[in-house]
């Protein structure tokens, strides 16, 4: 057997969610590309990590903390050892950042919390 064939032999499960994985990241991707490009759409990608144009560290940090735990979410998925508990520390992560985020806001401005909606 040439060394084609006897890849596709040795295939597990995983291998193919990855295969999925990767198609669905690289449609979704340019998809946006193609938001990004059209002139009559407001959506700017820079926008995640930027703000007024400028590179936000903050913006920056936390948007490439969710790509890297988002993928080892999936990661965990895929290879069958997730459980309850990375879901609940999952979720705890990116809804606790949001919430500090808006509490320190909230501070700076002079704000409670509760005033600020």
């Amino acid at each position: 057997m040439n060394d084609a064939a006897t890849m596709i032999m040795n295939m597990q499960p995983s291998h193919g969610m990855n295969l999925v994985i990767a198609v669905v990241v690289i449609i979704a991707a340019l998809i946006i590309w193609n938001f990004q490009r059209d002139k009559n759409n407001k959506v700017d990608i820079k926008d995640l990590i930027c703000v007024d144009g400028r590179i936000s560290s903050n913006k920056f940090m936390r948007f490439t903390a969710f790509v890297v735990s988002t993928w080892g979410f999936i990661y965990l998925i895929v290879d069958q050892r997730f459980s309850e508990w990375y879901f609940a520390g999952y979720m705890a992560t990116w809804t606790g950042s949001a919430l500090l985020s808006k509490w320190i806001d909230a501070k700076r401005s002079g704000q409670t919390p509760v005033d600020s909606q």
